[in-house]
């Protein structure tokens, strides 16, 4: 069901780019002119340090031509790591979409294609599961299966495989990439679609089957060993079916689409404006009594404010409520505004700027429990920031400014001018990352990529 309310914004989807973008035909003079001016030179700076301080440390220097798929673990100054270690599912199909979205922008790079081609490759090859479906986990260099825990699979890696599939088809229409993203949906379809209550199970063993028993696994995974769900992972799968729907319009992909956009838009996001972290299989909240037994171990992290999430949530709502063909949605757009206000007033550096990771409530109101500002999250927060201007221009927290000062703290604090990369958190809060590597299984171009080329493409289409 489409969902209710008059529009409030004429939003434009720039459909090669994702990117979302208001545009208001106001006559322009002098004044919007030197604007318009200092905006596309702004935009031309972001696309200068993308490809100076994204790209080109990362691109070819990670492509193995010889075992396909991409490199992982490179130090601080971009020397390959003696121990490179095993790859991981999430880490081959975020490259494979970046580089798939750089061509698709950039298609006089033809290497970029070629990239991608080689991450696909891996995928279809080394990572799909012949034997029971699905992609593993993780494999070795050389692409053999590698069997970690109990829960082999997770959706989160699942759904990250369709996205990366299907960008990389939109861009070479290779009709194999098509099918296997298909059968990775199917197969979620088939094994981690809760039938009952919705959404999906995020523990997986190797042939499928939901990990729901008492048995309790290691690390933050054994909070999830009652198949509880969660919203990193909800947030991405609505992300991949977005893309996967944008190359093939079936029915039964849009079906669930809109399943996970109601289920975040109305039941993972509270009334305030922030993501609610953990629900069991039946949508009710896990109680804060239960999350923070035991706070010392690290239990914080399952009611927490997550901002870098919170502000990425924001975008990805919109963005999918465009993919479905609604357009402007007066109560999606409220909710997305209420995200990143919630974020700002609660997790924003207002004297230099960037969102810090987490907060938590408490009896003295909100406190950040790690002032680190990660490098994703702070890319994230400047995307949706520069979102928010085009769609609230004339809005009293002038989201503008806010932009213009988060890219500030990105270019001066988070970006290595001296050995090219982004170090892990920006260096005002935390300087001794400053020697932690630049390359790992959890970080790649995925988010930098697409924060910085949409903010781009904003930039150059606002109109005032």
């Amino acid at each position: 069901m489409k969902p209710s309310g008059k529009p409030m914004h004429k939003l434009v989807l720039l459909v090669l780019t994702m990117s979302l973008a208001s545009c208001y035909s106001n006559k322009k003079g002098e004044g919007s002119l030197n604007i318009d001016n200092d905006r596309m030179a702004l935009a031309h700076e972001l696309e200068e340090s993308l490809f100076s301080y994204i790209l080109k440390p990362w691109y070819p220097r990670i492509i193995d031509s010889l075992n396909g798929g991409y490199h992982s673990n490179y130090a601080h100054d971009w020397s390959r790591e003696a121990n490179s270690g095993n790859r991981a599912l999430v880490q081959q199909a975020r490259h494979l979409w970046a580089t798939s979205l750089i061509y698709e922008h950039y298609p006089e790079h033809m290497e970029y294609l070629d990239y991608a081609e080689n991450g696909f490759r891996f995928l279809e090859e080394a990572m799909w599961d012949e034997e029971f479906g699905g992609f593993h986990a993780y494999c070795t260099q050389e692409g053999a299966f590698v069997e970690s825990t109990v829960h082999e699979k997770k959706i989160y890696g699942q759904a990250f495989a369709v996205y990366g599939l299907s960008q990389y088809y939109r861009v070479s229409r290779d009709a194999e990439a098509l099918e296997l993203a298909k059968n990775a949906f199917l197969w979620m379809e088939e094994h981690a679609h809760d039938k009952e209550f919705g959404g999906y199970f995020e523990l997986l063993g190797r042939d499928g089957s939901p990990v729901i028993d008492e048995t309790p696994a290691e690390g933050q995974d054994g909070f999830l060993r009652m198949g509880i769900k969660d919203y990193n992972s909800s947030i991405h799968v609505m992300e991949a079916l977005s893309e996967l729907y944008r190359i093939w319009p079936d029915s039964l992909v849009r079906a669930r689409l809109e399943e996970m956009f109601y289920l975040i838009r109305d039941t993972f996001v509270h009334p305030d404006g922030y993501l609610q972290l953990f629900f069991e299989p039946d949508w009710t909240l896990v109680s804060r009594e239960e999350a923070e037994a035991g706070d010392e171990a690290g239990q914080w992290f399952k009611t927490h404010f997550t901002y870098g999430h919170d502000v990425e949530t924001a975008f990805l709502l919109l963005e999918t409520s465009h993919v479905l063909g609604w357009g402007e949605d007066e109560k999606t757009l409220f909710i997305a505004k209420q995200l990143v206000d919630h974020s700002l007033a609660s997790g924003w550096d207002t004297e230099k700027g960037g969102f810090y990771d987490a907060g938590i409530a408490s009896e003295e109101g909100i406190r950040i429990i790690n002032n680190h500002k990660s490098w994703w999250g702070l890319v994230e927060g400047m995307h949706a920031l520069l979102l928010m201007h085009t769609l609230y221009p004339d809005d009293p927290q002038d989201y503008y400014s806010l932009f213009l000062k988060s890219w500030e703290h990105i270019d001066t604090y988070l970006i290595d001018k001296t050995n090219g990369g982004w170090y892990n958190a920006a260096t005002d809060t935390y300087p001794e990352n400053v020697d932690r590597p630049k390359s790992h299984i959890w970080k790649t171009t995925y988010h930098n990529v697409r924060g910085m080329l949409n903010c781009i493409q904003m930039l150059r289409n606002i109109k005032d």
